[in-house]
């Protein structure tokens, strides 16, 4: 069976969606860093409708800094690859165009660098996960700390870390006096102003004249984007073969639901991503809380309580009752108390379309895919309703009862308390210093955890009281088991504020 490449195309089998217009006719004004299945699943499908629509002529060159590398999935394919949209029986392969060159970073950083730096790139979007930025979650500054800052520190060329690479990508463009516009797509509240930070503060550190130049000619609009793209797996490989009859190496997968919100900041001209149901607006800010407090709230509770539950995917947690109920009642009984009014996002109609949306059985994260990095998350997700609540006088059990549900699952990745299974998370040497030094005891454990102010920050870090409480939970989750734990604390009532 042939590759799906260019020249392949017209051997598709009838029926598959395929670009309909002239990929050799478009311009590469785009680029995208961190080429992983969420991009192509999202922002690269809304280029493809904007080129399909003739609403635009710029398709992306596509850069991915560390592996995978994106070369030897896309490269043999002329950058295309099959998005597969699943829903109930509703499957959908859609063949997109919109990525014209890939490169790694890894094998030629002086060619990555130079293609970005090309003055007919007139944005730039990444999906680099949390933790790509180098910043401290509590506080959203550049973690100076992060042995890749320290390095990049001290090279002009060859920097690794996103914010050292944009840097010297940018000190170029300076040199060819070529503005630009940098959009973080990643799960990080005011993620345009966190990317803006951490650029700016490395080229203070490194060339003061071109954090003067980024000042005034390169701008950070936040976002806020949606859908859930789960890993591929080896049988949507196989089913792809047989829905298009040619072999695809990059299929992506995902749901029908998708979202992208983007602050209105570009100073170049926009891309035309609205004509795919895109929406600019003055302040994305509203939008990532109800979407981060709500969707990825529940996302992040069920993942721990699921795996604490032996429960392996999303599906199957926010398929139990007892869990999805606790889901439920922890943002509407807390949460939704300090959540801004978005219109057309309301938050009980849109927990009831986010619990819909994790139900697809099609869609099958395992909970362990979406524990990872925790530290990066869970501040956004879970501390931050939990600190508004807090300044309310109000109490949140069930926010808390999560917190100590993660904490939980990091310390079972521990020797002392069983290693039931690998936790993946920068701050794994942290957890593994408090596991030996609290010897297998959950509170101890716990209280120490909290402790750690470049997670909680300091009103939490700083609280014995909040300290106390998420102890309990976790030695209830530990001693008692998820269902009797949640059980007693469901039975308490809550001030909802």
């Amino acid at each position: 069976m042939k590759r799906l490449a260019d020249g392949t195309l017209p051997s598709l089998a009838k029926g598959v969606r395929q670009p309909s217009y002239d990929r050799s006719r478009t311009r590469i004004g785009f680029a995208h860093i961190g080429v992983g299945a969420f991009h192509r699943g999202h922002q690269a499908e809304y280029t493809e409708d904007a080129l399909e629509a003739g609403a635009d002529d710029r398709a992306e060159i596509g850069i991915n800094l560390r592996p995978p590398s994106i070369e030897d999935q896309l490269s043999p394919q002329d950058g295309l690859y099959t998005r597969l949209l699943v829903g109930g029986d509703r499957t959908e392969a859609r063949v997109i165009g919109s990525i014209r060159k890939v490169l790694d970073a890894a094998r030629g950083h002086a060619e990555a660098i130079a293609a970005l730096s090309h003055p007919g790139i007139d944005v730039i979007t990444m999906t680099v996960t949390e933790k790509g930025y180098c910043h401290v979650p509590a506080t959203g500054a550049l973690d100076w700390q992060r042995p890749e800052i320290k390095a990049d520190l001290q090279q002009a060329t060859g920097r690794q870390s996103l914010p050292g690479f944009l840097t010297e990508m940018l000190a170029r463009r300076m040199a060819a006096n070529a503005p630009l516009t940098l959009v973080s797509c990643d799960n990080i509240p005011g993620n345009g102003a966190i990317l803006k930070a951490v650029v700016s503060d490395l080229a203070e550190a490194v060339d003061r004249p071109l954090a003067a130049w980024i000042a005034d000619n390169v701008r950070f609009p936040s976002t806020m984007v949606d859908r859930i793209v789960p890993a591929t797996q080896a049988e949507d490989l196989k089913r792809v073969e047989e829905l298009t009859g040619v072999v695809d190496k990059s299929v992506v997968v995902g749901e029908p639901f998708r979202q992208w919100v983007l602050e209105d900041d570009f100073n170049r001209r926009r891309p035309r991503w609205d004509i795919a149901g895109a929406e600019f607006v003055r302040d994305v800010q509203p939008y990532e809380f109800i979407k981060m407090r709500v969707l990825n709230a529940c996302q992040t509770a069920l993942s721990y309580l699921g795996a604490l539950s032996g429960l392996e995917t999303s599906y199957d947690a926010v398929c139990d009752p007892l869990l999805r109920s606790f889901a439920e009642h922890m943002i509407s009984d807390e949460s939704s108390a300090v959540l801004p009014d978005v219109p057309g996002m309301q938050v009980a109609p849109y927990l009831k379309l986010s619990l819909s949306r994790l139900s697809n059985p099609a869609i099958r994260h395992t909970n362990h895919q979406i524990a990872t990095d925790g530290s990066q998350k869970i501040n956004q997700r879970l501390l931050q309703p939990l600190r508004d609540r807090m300044a309310q006088g109000l109490p949140s059990p069930l926010l808390e009862t999560a917190v100590g549900g993660w904490v939980t699952y990091l310390a079972k990745s521990q020797p002392a308390f069983g290693a039931a299974w690998q936790a993946n998370d920068q701050i794994m040497p942290f957890v593994a210093d408090t596991a030996r030094a609290s010897a297998g005891d959950i509170e101890a454990f716990a209280k120490l955890f909290v402790g750690n102010r470049s997670i909680f920050g300091e009103t939490l870090a700083g609280d014995a009281s909040f300290a106390s409480r998420v102890a309990s939970s976790a030695r209830a989750l530990m001693k008692d088991g998820v269902a009797k734990a949640l059980g007693r604390t469901m039975a308490q009532p809550v001030a909802a504020g």
